[in-house]
């Protein structure tokens, strides 16, 4: 950057001028520096004439880093006094509040900002008059990436501290308006390319960054070159000069601390192994032992294979340190007269200085990018191993038919430790509106909702949400939520939670829920990742459901069997019986009467024919309960129109199959016509019915309707819970839909397949 102290600007021109008639070439077009800067005072810095702050209603992102960065011990010890804490917390939600903490952020911005020009000073060339990367730049778009667009009059008032006010006043507004736009755009831009990621372990997050840098260093080079001009600071001719050299001044400081600031803000934690330690403190000292020994001269990118090093095993944050280190020291050596920079003039030595600087960010942080990227798909891949496998272990046991117990308590076990999450529930919805909670675990041994428990559905938080809606939901913050919430997940350090509905019979049966910790929130995805668990739960409760079910119906049909022997042995006795015993008798009376009296003979043989033909009969008709001739002789068709022309009320037939079915089928359909039509005459007062049968697809559908009541509902021990237990014994099912008042619908659904003739 060229740097010019009111008057001293000419001066420094003229210097310049004087060294290039003395044999060092004069400043020309590529040249790098910035015009603006000066020892007394650079003006670096941002306005927006038309910008608000809206003291009422701060960003929420920054006050959470106002807490962080101003609060550093009540956040340590939290959980050692957390009435200081909501104390704190209750005085940040009122108007004071949050006015305080908006002027200590501005205010820290503002400080950090002069800091770095101040610093940026100790970079300069020619007695603090050109320098060849300008650190305000990256420190200010790194503030308003990680608070917040909202704290941009902490810029204004820092590039107003390092201005220079022996220059015109329309000079510095000019400055200070493109100051401020240049950080604001790039801030702005880089926040809504890479969605507020500040990490930079994605090539598109470093190739943003190096766009929105561009973009915003050139209006701010537009902005001062023409304010300078405007002021009759510069001449018309060293317009384009003081233009390119106040870009590229400014663009290289963007690419050199930003990134340090936006990776240091955005490391998760601190802790390092002891050899990973000794390697960084290693890789440091061969860097500044490579920058500063005299062979660099001759060979000046001798420095690449440690950054290169650097990006490799520390991924973007030891390339951005490294970049950081490298550039000032390189900068530095330079401006002192030393380096493999050095050149014969002030203009390429800055323009060599630059082009390493930019080559140097420009590899390191998209090498250290794609490391991190193949890092995380690597871990992504381990990840989903690790799942996969944990989902196997449930699968297996459910497959086992554990108890339900058992599973539930694995499945909180695997659930909470596949997403590394602190705890995990699994609920059941009530119908009275509260929720029980059948499953759980926790690191600590303590859960917020112990096993048994059982609270209102609203005071629950997520599982709430999950009642209302039916699809995976998450909440990253409690803030707003019911006060019992609030307490009792804050008692147990929880700030986000994730939930999967279990679903069972198409119906919300309960969630499966996982809980973090303040400082290690749930990581994106987490909910549809527990859908998977969810399902393992559906399905071993299904099973427990089906298993119940199987064992009801068995109990069903043993007890149907006997009942119907029962039924056979009273019919027999109480009909064809009773008839050939009376039948027996009457023999016995014609073959005493045969010779004493042959009239009287024959016309008891002719009532033993008449009871033998009444028992005939009777046989037969207890022959068709049991399986009906006509099925067997004639096919479904004809079985079914029998049955209609019997029925006491009429009975349409819509549609028949003219093929024959399987044996089983047509009887299974035969009684289910038989019972339906029966229940429709003794129950639905109904007058008339229809029936209708279909085969299509591998299935044999049935469908009985009447007009009469409705309201059917197959309780246990009527007759539909018969009907359903013999279609689904054919591996079939029944479905019953019966609204008072408007009829009752049987529609049953048979696998069916093509009959064979013998």
């Amino acid at each position: 950057m060229l740097l010019h102290p009111g008057q001293r600007h000419a001066e420094g021109l003229r210097e310049l001028a004087d060294r290039g008639s003395a044999g060092a070439e004069p400043l020309e077009h590529g040249a790098a520096g910035r015009v603006g800067k000066c020892a007394e005072g650079p003006v670096d810095g941002w306005w927006i004439l038309n910008h608000k702050v809206h003291y009422t209603h701060p960003n929420p992102e920054f006050e959470r880093s106002i807490l962080e960065s101003v609060s550093p011990t009540l956040a340590a010890s939290a959980l050692d006094d957390r009435s200081a804490v909501e104390r704190l917390d209750a005085w940040r939600r009122t108007g004071v509040g949050r006015l305080a903490l908006y002027g200590i952020t501005v205010g820290a911005v503002a400080g950090l900002y002069y800091a770095a020009g101040r610093a940026g000073l100790h970079l300069a060339y020619l007695h603090g008059t050109v320098t060849a990367l300008w650190p305000p730049v990256g420190v200010g778009v790194a503030a308003l990436v990680i608070l917040g667009p909202g704290v941009w009059p902490g810029i204004v008032i820092g590039d107003l501290l390092l201005a220079d006010f022996a220059t015109p006043w329309g000079t510095i507004v000019g400055q200070t308006v493109g100051n401020t736009l240049e950080v604001l755009v790039a801030a702005v831009l880089f926040r809504h390319l890479t969605q507020k990621r500040i990490a930079l372990e994605r090539v598109w997050d470093v190739l943003a960054l190096v766009a929105c840098a561009a973009l915003g260093t050139l209006i701010s080079a537009i902005f001062g070159a023409v304010s300078l001009r405007l002021g009759d600071v510069i001449n018309a001719d060293e317009f384009g000069s003081v233009f390119r050299t106040w870009w590229l001044g400014d663009f290289s400081g963007a690419l050199v601390f930003t990134p340090l600031i936006l990776v240091w803000a955005a490391r998760r934690t601190w802790r390092m192994p002891r050899l990973r330690v000794a390697e960084a403190l290693l890789l440091l000292a061969v860097l500044i032992v490579l920058i500063e020994v005299p062979s660099q001269r001759d060979v000046p990118y001798i420095v690449f294979p440690v950054l290169i090093w650097a990006a490799l095993r520390f991924g973007p944050f030891g390339a951005a340190t490294g970049l950081a280190l490298t550039s000032s020291l390189t900068v530095w050596n330079t401006a002192h007269g030393s380096g493999p920079f050095l050149r014969a003039s002030i203009t390429h030595s800055v323009l060599a200085s630059q082009l390493f600087v930019a080559v140097a960010a420009l590899t390191s942080l998209i090498l250290a990018a794609v490391t991190a990227e193949r890092t995380a798909s690597e871990q992504a891949q381990q990840t989903l191993t690790d799942e996969q496998t944990a989902l196997r272990r449930i699968a297996m046991l459910v497959a086992a038919e554990a108890a339900s117990d058992r599973v539930f308590e694995q499945v909180t076990v695997e659930a909470a430790q596949t997403l590394g999450a602190s705890a995990a529930s699994l609920a059941r919805f009530d119908e009275d509106g509260m929720v029980t909670f059948v499953g759980g675990w926790s690191d600590t041994g303590r859960l917020a909702f112990p096993i048994g428990s059982r609270v209102p559905v609203e005071e629950t938080g997520v599982l709430a949400e999950i009642r209302r809606t039916g699809r995976p939901e998450r909440i990253d913050d409690y803030e707003g939520r019911a006060p019992e919430i609030v307490e009792r997940l804050s008692n147990f350090g929880y700030s986000s939670a994730g939930a999967a509905p279990v679903r069972v019979g198409g119906q919300v049966w309960g969630a499966l829920v996982a809980a973090a910790p303040r400082n290690e929130p749930l990581a994106p995805g987490s909910e549809r990742r527990l859908a998977d668990f969810a399902e393992l739960v559906a399905q071993a409760l299904a099973n427990a459901d089906a298993y119940r079910k199987l064992a009801a119906s068995r109990v069903r049909i043993v007890e149907a069997g006997d009942t119907e022997r029962r039924r056979l042995e009273r019919n027999l006795h109480d009909g064809a019986q009773q008839r050939l015993v009376s039948l027996a008798l009457q023999l016995r009376m014609i073959k005493t009467n045969v010779r004493k009296d042959p009239e009287s003979a024959e016309s008891l043989l002719a009532d033993a024919e008449r009871e033998l033909n009444h028992a005939l009969a009777e046989l037969r008709e207890l022959a068709r309960g049991i399986h009906p001739a006509v099925l067997t002789d004639r096919g479904l068709e004809a079985a079914v129109r029998a049955l209609a022309d019997r029925a006491p009320i009429p009975v349409e037939l819509a549609r028949l199959p003219e093929d024959r079915l399987p044996d089983s089928v047509e009887a299974a359909i035969y009684y289910l016509v038989a019972e339906a039509i029966t229940n429709v005459a003794k129950y639905a007062q109904a007058t008339s019915a229809s029936v209708s049968v279909e085969r299509s697809n591998g299935f044999a559908t049935v469908v009985v309707r009447d007009d009469g009541i409705g309201g059917a509902e197959p309780v246990p021990g009527s007759g539909l819970v018969g009907l359903a237990d013999r279609v689904e014994a054919l591996g079939g099912r029944l479905h019953i839909e019966s609204p008072p008042g408007e009829g009752t619908q049987l529609t049953a659904e048979i696998p069916c397949q093509m009959r064979i003739e013998r």
